[in-house]
């Protein structure tokens, strides 16, 4: 275990076997704890459904750990460039298994948003150290694009396969006895990190001022892209807080006679359903992230922007079938749907080919600050938590509550039109 960041030659100059090394040791630690964070996520969302907790409540317990990663994910991925990568990457998931240990002692909302905050802090600062080291890694290599979107590949298997295949059966068999389980699968990722994952980092040897964050962190590219990525996470945030409480039967929440899809389904059907979501954009996710090399970076962005809509406009005639209905039809591989669904998964096909060029649209900005590359891809986390924050928490937990579902669908149209101009104005303004 070679915890201590060293002092070695550029990135560029790696032999292929520490670049092989590196990238298994990250994407197999990431997955570990993606899957564990994943099944976390969605058996609290089962969890506060038992208690009958749906709209601001939800919301207000998942500010705990979107606040906390937009706060500090600033301050860790500055610490990356002075202490090295490594070390808070081994750490950080210890942290959050400590988190996972506490929920099955509480049902009281503040104390599980309490818990939240400590599961934002291992997260604000897992994600600036690995993707820092990601970009260490793929400095001057041809295959950074792609191995960015095999990073968010591995994340949304992680999330989705956790948070919405595996927590059902999990809370199903274990309850909340399925925490100390998931804790032990953070362990292990923190493992994987420190046993095999190689130092190639330089170590920053001279103190950074407030002004060269400030210079990093005011690059016009950045503020240019800032609009879409927030709406794109605001999006993430929105489904993952609300959407699988909404579509679930639960304790207070009937059958809606105006919304279709409002509590119509037990935890393993919103399973199934969502799974071939998941399916459909993670494929979009290895198509997109295969082409980022022929492609400009603001073009799969915008195809995303179409899904986007897609997916609006079929969740609203999902939920409101009288508007505009569509048959049901047997299909070999889904069963009897309605034919917006096939829609839908068309939708997630194409939405999937945002993050990973965002992702390298981020690290190609990063080399124009080697020293300050930790504050720069410490960015991801503060567009994600700063996203997730406003759509699963603030504006989601508001347009829930007064809309329900309906909420959802607006909220998620409302983000892609901001979104769509955000990029707009990129390409207008660039070759990206």
């Amino acid at each position: 275990m070679d915890l201590p960041q060293t002092s070695v030659s550029s990135p560029k100059q790696l032999e292929p076997s520490i670049f092989l090394r590196g990238t298994i040791a990250v994407l197999l630690g990431t997955l570990l704890l993606r899957v564990a964070g994943g099944v976390a996520t969605g058996t609290l969302n089962f969890y506060l459904k038992s208690f009958g907790l749906e709209g601001l409540e939800v919301g207000f317990v998942a500010a705990g750990y979107y606040a906390t990663e937009l706060l500090l994910a600033p301050v860790f991925g500055a610490l990356t460039d002075r202490v090295g990568r490594k070390a808070l990457v081994v750490v950080a998931p210890v942290v959050g298994a400590i988190a996972l240990l506490l929920y099955p002692l509480t049902s009281s909302l503040g104390v599980l948003f309490l818990i939240r905050v400590i599961e934002g802090i291992s997260a604000a600062a897992a994600i600036p150290a690995t993707l820092g080291y990601l970009s260490d890694l793929t400095d001057g290599s041809p295959h950074r694009a792609r191995l960015m979107g095999a990073y968010e590949i591995v994340t949304l298997l992680g999330i989705t396969g956790g948070g919405i295949v595996l927590a059902p059966l999990l809370w199903g068999a274990l309850g909340t006895s399925s925490y100390p389980f998931l804790a032990l699968v953070y362990i292990l990722g923190a493992l994987v990190f420190a046993f095999l994952l190689p130092n190639i980092g330089v170590k920053v040897q001279k103190r950074r001022t407030l002004a060269d964050y400030l210079r990093a962190l005011g690059n016009r590219r950045l503020v240019r892209f800032l609009p879409a990525w927030i709406s794109a996470t605001g999006v993430i945030g929105l489904w993952l807080v609300h959407v699988q409480n909404l579509l679930s039967k639960g304790k207070t929440l009937e059958v809606s006679n105006t919304q279709a899809l409002l509590g119509a389904f037990t935890p393993a059907e919103v399973s199934k359903y969502l799974a071939w979501f998941a399916i459909f954009f993670l494929g979009g996710l290895y198509f997109w992230a295969s082409r980022a090399k022929s492609e400009r970076r603001t073009t799969p962005m915008l195809i995303a922007g179409g899904g986007l809509l897609l997916i609006s406009v079929s969740w609203l005639m999902l939920n409101h079938p009288n508007i505009l209905g569509a048959p049901l039809v047997a299909l070999p591989v889904l069963g009897v749907v309605n034919l917006w669904f096939p829609v839908l998964l068309i939708g997630a096909f194409m939405q999937a080919g945002f993050t990973p060029m965002a992702l390298a649209y981020l690290a190609d900005i990063s080399e124009d600050f080697p020293e300050d590359r930790g504050v720069v891809m410490g960015l991801y986390s503060i567009f994600l938590a700063g996203g997730n924050l406003i759509g699963g928490s603030l504006l989601g937990g508001v347009f829930v509550s007064a809309l329900r579902l309906d909420g959802v669908i607006l909220l998620t149209f409302l983000f892609t039109l901001m979104a769509f101009f955000s990029v707009m104005n990129i390409r207008r303004l660039s070759s990206d």
